[in-house]
């Protein structure tokens, strides 16, 4: 605990019209003080993979400004087999396309036969052994963030999609579920996924859905890129005065037109972003849609996946 200044103290007993009033005074600045030290030395580091909590029977810990952290818990949860080497005291993690090394006390590592040096050394404390929890997470490509605030690290883990037609690959991190089997509901945003070549749902109901239409379909044939948009709208019931945008843009080579668009259809205001493009064969729509409250961090996730996504009609 902080010393409290000796010149406060004297300022108290003095100023304060009587003596108890001055300690009652002291008592309280004093309390104040352990207060706030005990109030950070509780704040311990939490971590988060894939929306949900990692628990430990040991405390994270950070040295040297890297967070370690006990090497089980998180290896179990990105799917790591796991092989200790008691007489070299070497931890092996392994899954399909990845295998690391760390051996407590060696500041190198090996990631799929390629050193590494890392920022802290594997330690032993009270039995349990603890390794950079950031190094672990990139080493299975899973993203890594830091929130000073709450002090958590939050890991997403990489996840590999493709459409049902097999047109659409793309990388997603984090926790996504595939939602194309369920009816319509608050799970789909009170959509309706039926049809779709591909419907996913983060866990905080933000949805993402690719639509093919066959340019032979009776109500498609000849239409422009422009008017199979508004026959989506139209389908969607997508009203002039709930677009905030509209514009043309490129999608994998193809013209695209993008929409963004205020969905009331659900218990809660949505924001949707929708793309539509024709290939020679096909229209095609990519929607994404988010609650109002999450809607920035979606839009970037949204353009992340996009920027991953390749297409092959053939």
């Amino acid at each position: 605990m902080k010393r409290i200044p000796i010149l406060l103290i004297f300022l108290m007993l003095f100023i304060a019209p009587e003596n108890v009033k001055a300690n009652e005074m002291l008592l309280q600045f004093k309390n104040n003080l352990l207060a706030r030290e005990n109030k950070s030395e509780a704040t311990e580091i939490k971590v988060i993979l894939d929306a949900y909590p990692v628990s430990f029977s040991g405390p994270p810990m950070i040295t040297n400004s890297t967070t370690l952290v006990q090497f089980r818990p998180v290896f179990e949860r990105l799917g790591l087999q796991i092989r200790w080497d008691e007489q070299n005291q070497i931890i092996i993690g392994q899954k399909e396309g990845t295998q690391i090394q760390l051996q407590i006390g060696n500041p190198n590592a090996n990631v799929n036969g390629k050193a590494v040096v890392l920022p802290v050394t594997p330690t032993i404390v009270n039995g349990n052994t603890f390794v950079p929890i950031r190094f672990i997470s990139e080493s299975v490509d899973a993203k890594v963030e830091w929130d000073e605030k709450s002090r958590t690290v939050i890991i997403e883990s990489k996840r590999q999609f493709a459409s049902k037609d097999g047109k659409f690959h793309f990388t997603a991190y984090g926790l996504w579920k595939n939602i194309a089997d369920i009816t319509k509901s608050v799970d789909t945003g009170q959509m309706d996924v039926f049809g779709a070549q591909l419907a996913i749902r983060y866990f905080n109901y933000t949805l993402l859905l690719i639509y093919s239409d066959p340019k032979t379909a009776d109500s498609l044939k000849n239409l422009k890129l422009a008017e199979y948009l508004e026959h989506v709208k139209k389908g969607r019931n997508i009203a002039k005065k709930e677009i905030i945008e509209e514009k043309q843009t490129k999608l994998f080579g193809f013209d695209a037109l993008q929409i963004k668009y205020m969905n009331g259809n659900d218990w809660d205001k949505r924001i949707d972003t929708l793309l539509a493009f024709e290939s020679y064969s096909h229209f095609y729509t990519i929607l994404n849609s988010s609650y109002e409250d999450t809607y920035k961090s979606s839009s970037k996730q949204f353009q992340e996946i996009l920027d991953s996504m390749t297409f092959r009609e053939s």
